[in-house]
């Protein structure tokens, strides 16, 4: 054991850091008996696309002076459907994973429109490595992502992703005008499928005291 851990640390990422034992006849015995896939997952989804928000901080803090004046913070964001979407954000004290409203997702969104947005393909299996260290914003965005980037700063982290000709620059500002576009449009819909809307309802009259 003492020798494969001496072999792993020569590894730059630690990638193929694997403490199972392949000539442990035992190993895995008591393990529940479940199908997995090549990755090792016992479901096999496809790679997600996330926005990974750059942004400046909400309210000062003292290390701000150190960092870069619109990456003080990295968040991810991605929609699940129309209604909702989904958010990883480092805090301070835990690992805030929710699913948000389209309005609450719209306050991120607006918080992201103030830095720099990048949309980002994560990696599966990916590089990353549980031994990487100081779990803050940086660190867990380029562990959530798949990577094995060895940065602890959110312009670091950016710097690195836009070095990769898979990862594509959003404009904030679109992105925000194609989300309340898309609620118009979806709000313009229901509003045609009433009885009282289109040829339908043409020549139609309402009782006295009613509205559509």
């Amino acid at each position: 054991m003492l020798e494969k851990l001496k072999t792993v640390a020569l590894l730059p990422t630690l990638t193929a850091f694997d403490v199972r034992d392949a000539d442990d006849t035992a190993d895995g015995a008591d393990e529940p008996a479940l199908d997995i896939d090549e990755n090792g997952s016992v479901v096999t989804l496809p790679a997600a696309e996330w926005l990974v928000c750059f942004v400046p901080g909400l309210y000062p803090q003292w290390w701000h002076r150190f960092a870069h004046a619109k990456h003080k913070h990295v968040f991810a964001i991605r929609k699940l459907d129309h209604e909702s979407w989904l958010l990883v954000e480092p805090w301070w004290t835990r690992l805030m994973v929710d699913v948000l409203s389209a309005n609450e997702a719209i306050k991120f969104l607006r918080w992201g429109a103030a830095g720099h947005v990048l949309k980002v393909r994560e990696a599966i299996p990916g590089r990353g490595t549980q031994l990487r260290g100081w779990s803050n914003c940086a660190v867990l965005m380029a562990f959530l992502l798949g990577r094995s980037y060895w940065t602890w700063t959110p312009h670091g982290l950016y710097r690195r992703l836009m070095a990769d000709a898979s990862v594509e620059t959003i404009n904030p500002d679109q992105l925000l005008s194609e989300h309340f576009r898309g609620i118009g449009n979806r709000i313009a819909g229901a509003a045609w499928k009433s009885p009282f809307a289109g040829p339908a309802a043409a020549g139609k009259t309402l009782p006295l005291g009613e509205s559509a």
